[in-house]
């Protein structure tokens, strides 16, 4: 009998976290649609799982933390859930599930590899993000332009909050990526998708 863990490989097409379907890699299942809507001055991200229920939901703040609402509860900052470490590791951020235990999300900065570990197993991810990317396949003649898509692989504790796991991923790699590449880019990157996306979902 294999010891190995079971994983479950999440593909997000586009590779956008605030529009994007999410899927299992393994049989093509729909798990998740995250959508943003622009009203006015105002951007709101809402993630549904795979019954069209509102898992979460967070509105953009250029100043402060983003407001986030999961379920049923009340809105909070994004800080007071996803608290960012100063000193040493500024690019960690810890969360605690329902259940009390401990999580960090490591590599929350531009360019770094992007990891959630659970405070029980400090040299095992128990998420892994890997970006989209695309290469030319020289094997082939003439060499094809091949497509990887951005897949979060999950794998142990992870498992048991994918719910979580998802909706924290989304929020922080939303501000890694405005980080990386402006908020104007981070916002004409979200407009565009967002329509694709709604087509898709009616």
């Amino acid at each position: 009998m294999s010891t190995e863990p079971t994983s479950l490989v999440l593909v997000l097409e586009p590779d956008n976290p605030c529009n994007t379907i999410i899927t299992d890699q393994q049989t093509g299942d729909e798990l998740y649609t995250v959508r943003t809507e622009h009203n006015g001055s105002e951007s709101v991200t809402k993630i549904f799982n795979d019954d069209d229920v509102q898992l979460a939901q967070w509105v953009w703040k250029d100043v402060r933390s983003d407001k986030v609402t999961i379920g049923q509860g009340q809105p909070m900052s994004s800080s007071a859930w996803l608290r960012k470490s100063i000193i040493p590791f500024k690019d960690t951020v810890y969360f605690t599930d329902l259940n009390g235990r401990k999580f960090k999300w490591k590599g929350n900065a531009p360019g770094l590899s992007f990891e959630l570990y659970s405070d029980t197993d400090k040299k095992n991810p128990v998420a892994r993000f890997k970006k989209s990317y695309r290469y030319k396949d020289h094997k082939q003649s003439p060499p094809k332009e091949v497509y990887d898509p951005a897949t979060l692989t999950i794998t142990g504790l992870g498992l048991e909050i994918l719910d979580t796991v998802v909706i924290s991923f989304c929020i922080l790699e939303k501000g890694r990526r405005a980080r990386e590449n402006g908020v104007a880019t981070m916002a004409a990157s979200v407009a565009i998708p967002h329509a694709a996306v709604a087509t898709s979902a009616t």
